[in-house]
């Protein structure tokens, strides 16, 4: 161990932070609660011109797959327009790109039943084969000292986890026990943690990038894995699901630098996309749509996010009729969620009441930021545990959604009369649970026209900008800007409202541990800023400028000063996302007539 003590003491000089260069949000938000957020996803997507094989739609799942199989690294496997039969699952191994001719002329009609996904990009769970950390797991650090990696080699990836810390952390919730929420332990008793890349290795010295979002002091691990897949991609082609038992349209396990872009999903069996233990993934300027499974327990029907997948960029997506449209769960932490167009989510047993938008649902999602989002709601729930440090900033977040016909099946959407709805349970544009903190709300606008005109039984909605409990709050009579400390969906302060779970379930003064500043909140009007706060707000937290695919509208376009948008009071403009949804589909919010035609570069280009 003194050998070991004095490499520690060296190695104390030469760590470097993870913030050593200004960060956006710098006069902002508190270094502890924020990361650095540049440079998410997949970076420069290639483009592959070369073609290694292209297929017409008389190829069979075999042949497109040998095909991927056998294509050199760099190349792409095309697939010309046409409708092709999937009886499983299309494997896109590293370095690979599957190509179509867009999402609106190469289909891909899904009718496989043994579970699993449509197109997949890696596979499997990270063994439990953990190392301790000895030194090195402070805030921002860069090297850690291990208790032995000798096993460990360049190209390798480390989970960094911790054991839940009781002061925050916990994978109980309202619920009972998530035993999964680690994929490890029968307890998800590591449920916090994060995805390196290994960077350089001497003796047990370990060095790592990025850095770490926070620092790991309760009996801290180093779990080191290998990427099953790597540099892969699909773009440019629809799947047709036809509910079957697909697992997910499309899936990501293990895969590192992989993208989906430009594609379409219509009527997923399951979820819409899984990524899981992943890292810099990238899901962008896709169309997702609509979805058989509405129903807890079995999918969620949404973009799922989870087991510490890090690091992670969903860009300039549409998602209509999804139950829940961006789920993270299972210590998904740093990943990027920005300028997307959610609509039309529903519950498929509980029509009328309002979800979807983005949910922290599964213990313990982190250091996540969402930006510049048109979305129905954020709800950080108390379901399966806790979550923390979410950084939402300049979204636009409506409050309610237009619930439409069917319910359940597949049929044209009709939206018309009494088919169409406004949902008004549950009528909360940003839920925090009480098993939420140290959360970040900047720049937001906060409700909508709709929202603010909800009709319960007939009567008018009760207005209430904020309610934080122990005040008691209206599962059907109000709708909410601001929810703060309560439990289960249906909790009104007044009860338990604990579900199966055990109490306390809710929480007095939960948003003491948050930051809010610069949100309009279009209940009452008003516009909250923090004391000694600057009023300037960034026109992003992780780009450097408006990017290349934003189109005509203002940059940013959303936030308390914007004015003359189509938003609340004229401060949001929306996102290119809706622009495309609106405008260059034909799309309508809530999704009638859909699933609707969809081609990426009809409105972002090339």
């Amino acid at each position: 161990m003194k050998f070991k003590s004095v490499l520690w003491i060296a190695l104390l000089f030469l760590m470097r932070s993870a913030y050593g260069s200004a960060q956006q949000w710098a006069q902002i938000l508190d270094s502890s609660r924020a990361v650095d957020w540049s440079g998410p996803g997949a970076g420069a997507i290639p483009e592959r011109p070369t073609l290694c094989a292209s297929l017409t739609d008389s190829a069979t799942l075999a042949q497109i797959n040998a095909a991927l199989s056998s294509c050199p690294a760099e190349q792409t496997v095309y697939l010309a327009p046409g409708t092709y039969s999937v009886p499983g699952t299309i494997n896109i191994p590293s370095n690979v790109t599957l190509r179509g001719a867009g999402a609106d002329r190469t289909i891909l009609k899904a009718t496989g039943t043994r579970g699993g996904y449509v197109v997949r990009m890696g596979w499997d769970s990270v063994p439990y084969q953990p190392i301790k950390i000895l030194g090195g797991s402070t805030a921002g650090s860069t090297a850690i000292l291990l208790s032995n990696a000798s096993g460990i080699s360049m190209g390798q990836y480390l989970v960094i986890a911790e054991s839940n810390d009781p002061k925050f952390v916990s994978s109980t919730g309202i619920d009972g026990l998530c035993k999964w929420c680690d994929n490890w332990t029968n307890n998800g008793g590591f449920a916090r943690g994060q995805i390196v890349a290994v960077t350089g290795i001497k003796g047990d010295r370990v060095t790592i990038s990025p850095g770490l979002y926070s620092a790991y002091t309760l009996t801290p691990i180093a779990v080191p894995f290998s990427m099953n897949a790597s540099h892969a991609g699909v773009e440019d082609l629809q799947v047709f699901a036809n509910n079957t038992g697909y697992d997910a349209s499309f899936g990501m396990w293990r895969c590192a630098y992989c993208w989906i872009k430009g594609v379409e999903s219509n009527y997923a069996d399951g979820d819409l996309v899984e990524v899981f233990w992943g890292f810099h993934d990238e899901v962008r300027d896709s169309y997702f749509s609509n979805a058989f499974l509405h129903k807890p327990g079995l999918h969620d029907s949404s973009i799922h996010i989870g087991y510490k997948t890090s690091a992670s960029l969903f860009e300039n997506n549409i998602v209509e009729r999804a139950r829940v449209s961006f789920q993270l769960d299972w210590g998904a932490a740093g990943n990027v969620l920005a300028y997307n167009y959610t609509t039309g989510e529903f519950i498929g047993e509980a029509p009328e009441a309002v979800i979807g938008g983005f949910r922290f649902h599964g213990a313990h999602p982190q250091f996540n930021l969402l930006e510049g989002n048109v979305a129905t709601t954020i709800d950080a729930d108390p379901v399966w545990g806790t979550s923390s440090h979410i950084t939402a900033f300049r979204n636009w977040i409506l409050g309610t959604n237009l619930v439409c016909s069917p319910h359940s099946g597949r049929s044209a959407v009709n939206c018309s009369g009494q088919n169409g709805r406004y949902g008004f349970q549950a009528a909360r544009a940003v839920n925090v649970s009480y098993l939420s903190s140290s959360n970040n709300f900047v720049g937001n606008v906060i409700g909508s026209a709709k929202m603010q005109a909800l009709m319960s039984y007939n009567r008018p909605s009760a207005q209430v900008p904020v309610v934080e409990y122990p005040s008691t709050r209206s599962y059907d009579a109000a709708a909410y800007g601001w929810s703060f400390g309560f439990g289960s969906f249906s909790d009104s302060g007044a009860g338990t409202g604990c579900g199966s779970g055990a109490p306390p379930c809710h929480l007095a003064g939960t948003s003491s541990s948050d930051f809010l500043h610069g949100n309009f909140n279009n209940v009452d009007g008003s516009i909250g800023w923090a004391n000694g706060v600057t009023h300037a707000l960034p026109a992003s937290l992780y780009l450097a400028g408006k990017p290349g695919w934003w189109g005509a509208l203002p940059f940013p376009a959303t936030g308390p000063e914007i004015a003359g948008g189509t938003g609340p009071r004229g401060h949001s403009f929306g996102n290119p996302a809706q622009a495309c949804y609106l405008n260059a589909m034909g799309g309508a919010n809530g999704g009638a007539g859909s699933p609707l035609v969809f081609n990426a570069a009809s409105c972002y280009g090339k």
